[in-house]
């Protein structure tokens, strides 16, 4: 009996991913995000990232949804776990390539000092990773859960950058409105204040007087509306301008949200005083705390509207039946 011994190509099982593989890298992923001292942040000792995240995510409610990304970006994995499991595992050496200019850029935020530069290091390292050990085809099919996870990295600078300006378009909106529907006021920075009655004897904002503060910026439903948005529209639309629509109308909703917040504050003020509709910054009333789940309501409600609005007038077209 003749055989023919076939010689195994050990590049192809070099690129092949296996139990050894896939424990190095875990093990290098732990060591370089987990445990590896890489920058102060915004303290005076350089931490882990996961560690500076975490402390982020405790610590400042606009970030505080973050730590449901990785669970999220996992079980959008397993949502498509068929599919992958049909895809060819055919490693590319040009992952290993993009694994050491991730390196480098690791190396380059260590330098600097930047927390964000590792933010694109660790997203670089997994797409490297998938391309190297399981190919184009794989990276290709879940590289929306590995952009997904850019939503677990908190960026605090931008409460500076945005809070400010979304309170001030907030305040200026609603005193356009309320004037519009007879409640005369004036703006005064970020606060909205009633006008003076001098037949009545009232100052200005003696009737009333809410101050458009952080929380109701709308910086905190942005965040958090954009990621539900972009999780939404991969699940529920089937063309890619479609996910893009309604990932895009998250911000003008996290605005309207935010409007009808501030409106019901207003007019709560007007009929309830400020001691029962608002209270204070640290201790909110159960009237003002309602309020924030008007934002939500109103946002969520406005992105499954425009959901259905994509499928019912750009429906997906059929497809032909398989002869």
């Amino acid at each position: 009996m003749n055989s023919t011994a076939v010689a195994p190509d050990w590049r192809a099982s070099l690129a092949a991913p296996n139990i050894f593989a896939a424990l190095t890298a875990a093990g290098i992923f732990y060591a370089l995000f987990f445990w590896f001292p890489y920058a102060s942040g915004y303290g005076a000792t350089r931490v882990g990232m996961f560690e500076f995240m975490g402390w982020i995510w405790k610590n400042n409610p606009e970030w505080e949804h973050c730590w449901l990304v990785p669970l999220f970006a996992l079980g959008l994995v397993i949502y498509r776990r068929k599919a992958l499991a049909a895809l060819p595992v055919r490693g590319s050496w040009l992952g290993l390539a993009a694994l050491l200019g991730t390196l480098f850029v690791y190396w380059v935020g260590y330098l600097a000092d930047n927390i964000y530069v590792g933010y694109a290091a660790m997203l670089g390292f997994i797409g490297s990773l998938v391309l190297w050990f399981l190919g184009w085809q794989w990276l290709k099919a879940i590289s929306f859960p590995i952009a997904f996870l850019a939503f677990m990295f908190p960026l605090p600078f931008m409460d500076n950058f945005l809070a400010f300006p979304l309170r001030i378009f907030m305040s200026t909106v609603s005193v356009g409105f309320l004037n519009l529907i007879g409640l005369p006021c004036l703006q005064q920075g970020t606060a909205i204040v009633s006008t003076p009655d001098f037949a009545a004897g009232l100052a200005a904002g003696e009737r009333f007087a809410v101050d458009v503060a952080d929380p109701c910026s709308g910086i905190r439903s942005l965040f958090a509306l954009m990621m539900v948005s972009a999780l939404y529209g991969f699940i529920a639309m089937d063309r890619s301008w479609q996910k893009w629509a309604v990932f895009l109308a998250s911000v003008p909703l996290a605005v309207a949200g935010n409007f009808a917040r501030i409106i019901m504050l207003t007019i709560g003020t007007i009929a309830l005083g400020p001691e029962t509709a608002i209270g204070t910054l640290e201790e909110p009333t159960t009237f003002h705390m309602l309020s924030g789940f008007l934002v939500f309501a109103v946002a969520l409600g406005g992105m499954l509207g425009v959901g259905w609005l994509l499928q019912r007038f750009a429906p997906q077209p059929p497809t032909a039946p398989t002869p």
